[in-house]
């Protein structure tokens, strides 16, 4: 799938192709300090969740409910490993409440993460995101109208609705975009119009549905407080799928960063090495979505931040957002509840309050360098 004017390249010489571009040694050390420290973070923004909100909690409670998860977890009943015991105290009680909460946080933020440096790369545009292009708006209201038609739908079948409605969303926002003289903007205009028309239709469902509002109304601004065992269970093989897809076409993208002339050249075609990319892409950005309604600016931001900090190759950066998506929302959603107890800001108005200024940021840069 191609959305973005492909330069023409001079005729290349004769010869064997040349050999693929090894990675320096000081890239490579760079690569595994931010690997380590990417990790670390990940750790300590873990325990944050887990210790810190509108009430602290004791780190010795912490280790004490975490310790006893797995010998639950072997019975294979996650929801009960999940619940409070009957004579949990409150310290207790509100650390296995956060942690489906944390494992929520984790889950979105790798699939959010991952689908913007998927899409960034497969597009060749900067401004890649599920949110900015409508693949969130898209699995809202595929969500929605999934369950007007059908109100008792479970977890799995509501993350099946968000992935159509966010691969339909999608389709419109490709199609709609090549019709631009300029095909990377065209995209963006279109995920715009996409998104207004998905939310507006979203938003008028949900007013004519009551029912459909009382299991809808948590998505509105994003957040990963309401989703419990039953719908983690269900998205993560969605989501262990959508990232294997992504991962496995990450060398295709390195190739297709050359055009796509010279990525025939080197053996990779274009179009099937971006239909995996973006078919992992709309299964993250619908069952992400699922999980935790529309959080934008998060896959626009960690892919961005990575590049900056080690390098542009594409598998390292995916395999980074792994990582660095979930510590991004983690600390997102913390910072959320500690700032305003006993209740909390929404992670999705988080996100919204760091991407904003990130993106002003990286549009002036861009501007700068293209006066320069």
């Amino acid at each position: 799938m191609q959305v973005t004017a492909t330069s023409r390249s001079d005729p290349a010489p004769a010869g064997p192709p040349a050999a693929p571009v090894r990675t320096s040694a000081p890239g490579r050390h760079r690569v595994v300090l931010g690997t380590v420290t990417a990790s670390v973070l990940l750790v300590a923004s873990v325990a944050a969740s887990l210790f810190l909100g509108s009430r602290s909690v004791d780190p010795a409670v912490v280790v004490s409910v975490l310790t006893g998860l797995p010998s639950q977890l072997m019975s294979g009943d996650l929801a009960a490993a999940l619940a409070p015991g009957s004579g949990a105290g409150m310290d207790e009680a509100v650390v296995t409440a956060r942690v489906p909460r944390t494992i929520t946080a984790i889950v979105v933020g790798a699939a959010l993460a991952v689908a913007g440096a998927g899409l960034q790369g497969a597009t060749r545009n900067p401004l890649g995101d599920p949110g900015l292009l409508g693949l969130t708006a898209g699995a809202a209201l595929g969500v929605v109208l999934g369950l007007a038609l059908a109100p008792t739908a479970g977890p799995t079948a509501v993350a099946v609705f968000a992935v159509a409605g966010s691969l339909t969303a999608g389709m419109v926002v490709v199609g709609a975009g090549r019709l631009g003289a300029d095909s990377g903007t065209g995209l963006v205009l279109a995920g715009a119009a996409v998104t207004a028309g998905c939310t507006a239709a979203t938003s008028s469902l949900v007013i004519a549905l009551p029912g459909v509002l009382d299991r809808f109304r948590f998505w509105g601004l994003g957040s990963v407080a309401r989703s419990g065992a039953p719908e983690i269970t269900a998205a993560v093989p969605f989501i262990l799928l959508g990232l294997a897809l992504v991962l496995a076409g990450a060398a295709s993208l390195d190739a297709l960063a050359l055009g796509d002339d010279l990525a025939r050249g080197l053996g990779v075609g274009p179009v099937a090495g971006r239909a995996v990319v973006l078919g992992g892409v709309v299964i993250l950005s619908g069952v992400a979505t699922a999980l935790a309604g529309p959080i934008a600016f998060l896959g626009l931001l960690v892919p961005h931040l990575l590049r900056r900090l080690v390098g542009v190759g594409n598998r390292v950066v995916l395999g980074l957002s792994v990582i660095v998506g979930p510590v991004v929302l983690l600390l997102a959603d913390t910072v959320g509840r500690v700032l305003a107890p006993p209740g909390e800001i929404a992670v999705g108005v988080m996100t919204v309050a760091m991407g904003v200024p990130f993106l002003i940021a990286m549009l002036r840069m861009n501007r700068g360098v293209g006066a320069s």
